[in-house]
């Protein structure tokens, strides 16, 4: 039916007929990774050879109870120069997991159908895994949803949110002592629906913002944001920008409101706080690419083979940089000192 608008993408039935077999799932994923052929990952060449490993049967010592390795399905490059083996995994998010790939489908489909998400613990219990792998796991699926995205063009809202608990006088915690967040939404067209892009920023000050807008949003742009003063200079670079004043309880005036991006804010924190109650300032990115990503890609039908795209091409996400020290963050002057030269 041409005129829906709602995203159909595989059901949790549909993804466990479709991968009952880890057969399935590698000829899923060679589909998708080499759309027009199998080809070497060392020397790029196409002649190359499929054979099955078998998996190798254990007898545990203590138990006596007898257990068989999944088979590994393998290519061989024919080239005699090269000969070299690898897996439709090699290389990818995939490749130091020991979960068994149609375990990792089933979790792909929860994470696109789940509007707010899914935390470890509903992972954990919906997997039959440990609370560990289900954390990993749903980690490594965020970090292929993370998309980059050009400059913003037409009309773009500009916003900034904060992030975390309440502000309790009791704890003497300032109202500001929170992450902040910005936010950038291109308005939809007739041909090209909205499109949000948000990440951390140091504060919603004029520097960050100028510098927020001016690495994201075109030149040509007309630019929507409320009356803070974070975006007193816009018109300064010579763009084009309109103001709706919220302390006067004007929302909307015309064309001139920030309502979109404010939805896509609502959407951010009823998912933080009905599915992870709170989360780290360390992986807050990740989790703001998995609703930006979702919110992006909310009427495309192939959500599903996106995600499974994006764990094929990506880099593997190692356990030990996931839970790893948080990185030095630069320092004011070096991320914002180039706007006073």
């Amino acid at each position: 039916m041409a005129g829906k608008t709602h995203r159909i993408g595989p059901n949790l039935i549909d993804t466990t007929a479709a991968f009952s077999s880890e057969e399935n799932c590698h000829a899923y994923l060679e589909a998708a990774r080499w759309p027009n052929g199998v080809r070497c990952l060392k020397c790029d060449g196409d002649k190359i050879s499929k054979f099955t490993v078998k998996g190798k049967t254990r007898t545990n010592a203590k138990t006596g109870i007898t257990k068989t390795g999944p088979s590994r399905f393998m290519y061989q490059c024919l080239n005699s120069k090269c000969k070299y083996q690898f897996q439709t995994t090699t290389g990818t998010i995939f490749s130091d997991t020991h979960l068994p790939l149609s375990k990792w489908m089933l979790a792909v489909a929860l994470m696109c159908n789940a509007k707010k998400s899914v935390s470890a613990k509903q992972m954990e219990r919906d997997m039959n895994v440990s609370y560990k792998t289900a954390w990993y796991l749903n980690h490594r699926i965020r970090q292929a949803m993370d998309e980059g995205t050009g400059l913003l063009g037409g009309t773009v809202e500009v916003d900034a949110t904060f992030i975390g608990g309440k502000f309790d006088r009791r704890r003497r915690r300032l109202p500001h002592d929170k992450q902040a967040v910005a936010g950038l939404m291109q308005r939809g067209t007739e041909i090209e629906h909205s499109k949000v892009k948000a990440f951390k920023v140091y504060g919603e000050s004029s520097h960050v913002m100028m510098d927020v807008i001016g690495k994201n949003v075109s030149m040509d742009a007309d630019i929507v944001s409320d009356e803070s003063g974070a975006y007193n200079r816009v018109a300064e670079t010579g763009r084009k920008h309109e103001t709706v004043k919220h302390i006067e309880k004007e929302w909307v005036r015309g064309n001139i409101h920030t309502q979109g991006l404010e939805g896509f804010w609502s959407l951010l924190k009823r998912g933080i706080i009905g599915s992870f109650h709170q989360v780290s300032l360390k992986h807050l990115d990740r989790y703001i690419g998995e609703f930006q990503f979702k919110f992006n890609n909310r009427r495309e039908q192939e959500i599903f083979a996106a995600v499974v795209i994006g764990l094929v091409i990506k880099s593997a996400l190692r356990y030990k940089e996931l839970t790893g020290p948080i990185p030095e963050q630069a320092s004011w002057d070096e991320l914002y000192g180039h706007l006073f030269e």
